[in-house]
């Protein structure tokens, strides 16, 4: 998984070259080769720590923070003792690319975007939530989107009925919640 559609980031790029704001271009394509580089050598099926994952995500933020200046303001809250747990590759990515294009692109005011992790009981709690307006207009609990989707089959093919995606749409934005099992070793895929 990588960027839904790297020509939004690339055409973003671009209009920064035009407007002159050549540093800025700059910074944003440097962000977007490290990110993908990440991306396209990781394993899609395989694990990694949750401290990674975040880092990457951020990577991939401060892309999207280039690009939409300061209507975009980036929260991570995560305990350290969490970062060597065991996640999915990329398990989170869907989730924020959504917050961006259906929290974020959609208003022209500012929004928060929320990434958080914590542990409850045996099971690891993984928070992506944003303030971007109408989250009704959304996906509902069940959601219907592609990524959603996604996400759901992956947590059901290497978790089964211990994992869980949840999705709460409300007035001032969407909250999605993905609960797995606490891990500090690499999973064991189904093959």
């Amino acid at each position: 998984p990588v960027i839904t559609n790297p020509f939004v980031v690339l055409h973003a790029i671009s209009s920064l070259i035009v407007q002159g704001r050549n540093r800025q271009g700059e910074t944003m394509l440097g962000k977007l080769c490290d990110f993908l580089r990440t991306a396209l050598g990781s394993d899609p099926k395989g694990s990694i720590s949750l401290g990674e994952e975040l880092e990457t995500l951020q990577n991939y933020l401060e892309i999207e923070a280039i690009r939409f200046d300061d209507r975009l303001t980036i929260e991570f809250d995560c305990p350290n003792d969490l970062l060597d747990l065991t996640v999915p590759n990329f398990i989170l990515q869907p989730l924020v690319e959504n917050a961006i294009k259906h929290g974020v692109a959609p208003t022209s005011r500012p929004v928060t975007l929320r990434v958080a992790g914590r542990s409850d009981g045996q099971q690891l709690v993984l928070l992506v939530e944003d303030d971007g307006g109408n989250g009704a207009a959304r996906p509902g609990p069940g959601g219907t989107g592609v990524g959603l989707e996604n996400v759901r089959r992956r947590l059901d093919v290497l978790y089964g009925d211990a994992a869980a995606l949840e999705t709460e749409a409300g007035p001032k934005g969407f909250r999605s919640t993905v609960r797995i099992p606490l891990a500090t070793r690499p999973l064991e895929l189904v093959a």
